[in-house]
């Protein structure tokens, strides 16, 4: 459900967002926290950043997103978030025009470094997208990701692997749009 890309918290889809480029979790509040809205944004993912051969254009179709903090850090900064709802999104080849839309319901736990930093995003269930740099493990491009138990980890030198659950899938969505 989230879009991880370069600049979430989500890219982290959009991801993912992709901790999303554009979108990022506003500030939450105590552990139990209510539930809060959470609107995804649209976004170009450059060729360099999504390791496609073309700049990949993200749009928004369905967005029901919301998020609430269920850990915090001793000073109050989230440390894990629980994100759940509708997004649909369309991804388009600039280049060609080609797209596909996939649907990114689901519920996803987010946790975060001290520094407020993306550490980590699992799926409890349903898909997320992901943008795996140059160097990411054990691919790199934009992907679609889902199964329970799937996730993917934030590396401190920008890197990010991703680990699938035991019925989980991994779509290189650079393919269905080349």
């Amino acid at each position: 459900m989230r879009r991880l890309t370069a600049t979430t918290a989500t890219t982290l889809l959009a991801a993912i967002p992709l901790i999303g480029a554009g979108a990022t979790p506003a500030a939450a509040g105590e552990a139990g926290s209510p539930w809060t809205p959470y609107r995804s944004s649209d976004v170009t993912v450059t060729a360099a950043r999504s390791t496609c051969a073309f700049d990949v254009r993200i749009s928004v179709v369905q967005d029901d997103e919301e998020y609430r903090t269920t850990q915090t850090y001793a000073d109050g900064t989230p440390k894990e978030q629980l994100f759940r709802g509708t997004l649909v999104e369309r991804y388009t080849n600039v280049s060609t025009g080609t797209s596909v839309v996939r649907d990114l319901s689901a519920t996803a736990v987010f946790a975060y470094n001290r520094d407020g930093s993306p550490a980590s995003l699992t799926s409890l269930k349903g898909p997320f997208g992901a943008t795996m740099p140059a160097g990411s493990t054990p691919d790199t491009g934009l992907f679609v990701l889902s199964g329970k138990g799937t996730s993917v980890t934030f590396n401190a030198d920008g890197t990010r692997s991703y680990t699938l659950g035991r019925h989980g899938t991994a779509e290189n969505v650079c393919d269905a749009i080349d």
